[in-house]
């Protein structure tokens, strides 16, 4: 009930904000928008008409994102510019955060990505998750599912994804591996850097590594790795040279 009637409140506001089902959102400004406090103060003024007590628990749960201690992340107008051919978004910050503001936050990234990815179908687009391994949480499982979705989808928009990690293991606990193996198993490209222990049993089991591929893991040698390329594998060595370097500053280490 309380989902509906909130739904209901939502087609309100936007009315009021001159946006109906089919207004081309793409031509406004994002202040152009309602805010939480916006729909906070709606629910309120039509509670006090109605005294329906379900708009009172809803504006009770919207309190701290419209005015309360967390108004400061949800309730505001967007700051992401997208008129550049590069858009990084840095997300280490959300990993102190609280489940509900990860899920929440993962899948308002997410869908802007997606939405970038299918605006133009000629256009050829990447989406690449550095570090991916923040994205995955058994106990907020949205992010991993999104991007499972997306990469089963992204080539018809002419996209590509790639996920980049530091272990298998990480994508194959049993509560996430319906969704992670598929983040492993799709990709046209593999690249596989040095590694040992578990996650080279796991890597081994998963791609059916033979024991010269094993062994190239294994020995973990700087810049080399084991590329696969549809049913293809190749022993590849990276050399960047130093101009190259350059462009990746001081930030990454060595």
């Amino acid at each position: 009930m309380q989902m509906a009637i909130l739904k209901n409140m939502l087609v309100k506001l936007y009315k009021n904000f001159g946006i109906d089902w089919n207004t081309d959102i793409y031509k406004l400004k994002a202040e152009d928008f309602p805010t939480f406090k916006d729909l906070y103060n709606l629910i309120l003024e039509e509670f006090k008409e109605s005294q329906n007590e379900v708009l009172l628990q809803i504006s009770i749960l919207l309190l701290d994102i419209a005015t309360g201690s967390d108004s400061f992340i949800w309730n505001g107008y967007t700051t992401v510019e997208d008129n550049s051919n590069f858009i990084c978004f840095d997300t280490n910050g959300l990993q102190g955060t609280s489940d509900s503001v990860k899920r929440t936050q993962y899948f308002n990234i997410l869908t802007y990505c997606w939405e970038k990815i299918c605006k133009n179908r000629n256009e050829k687009i990447m989406l690449i998750c550095d570090e991916s391994y923040l994205m995955i949480d058994e106990k907020v499982p949205q992010s991993l599912v999104y991007l499972r979705n997306m990469m089963k989808r992204v080539r018809k928009y002419e996209g590509s994804l790639a996920v980049i990690s530091h272990s298998v293991v990480d994508f194959l606990s049993d509560n996430i591996k319906q969704y992670g193996q598929a983040l492993l198993d799709i990709p046209t490209y593999k690249i596989l850097m040095g590694t040992d222990g578990q996650n080279l049993k796991e890597t081994t089991k998963l791609y059916d590594l033979t024991e010269a591929e094993q062994d190239l893991l294994l020995a973990k040698k700087r810049g080399h790795a084991l590329f696969m390329a549809g049913a293809k594998r190749l022993h590849i060595n990276f050399t960047v040279p130093e101009y190259k370097l350059e462009y990746m500053g001081k930030s990454g280490g060595r």
